[in-house]
């Protein structure tokens, strides 16, 4: 096994610069909010549509 001294091993850089686990999390969490937005509002409009709308008091 060959060493590495000490100035090459600071110099090391690893993954990308651009896109990072942080914004592919947040991509994430975005596609599923619009993900469960979208169930509610056909939903609704299900419920609208079929007259099972629940009663006001």
């Amino acid at each position: 096994m060959k060493n590495i001294d000490k100035e090459k091993l600071k110099n090391i850089t690893g993954g990308t610069d651009y896109i990072s686990a942080s914004i592919i999390n947040a991509f994430v969490n975005v596609i599923k909010l619009l993900i469960d937005a979208g169930e509610s509002v056909g939903s609704s409009i299900r419920r609208i549509a079929g007259n099972n709308i629940c009663p006001l008091k």
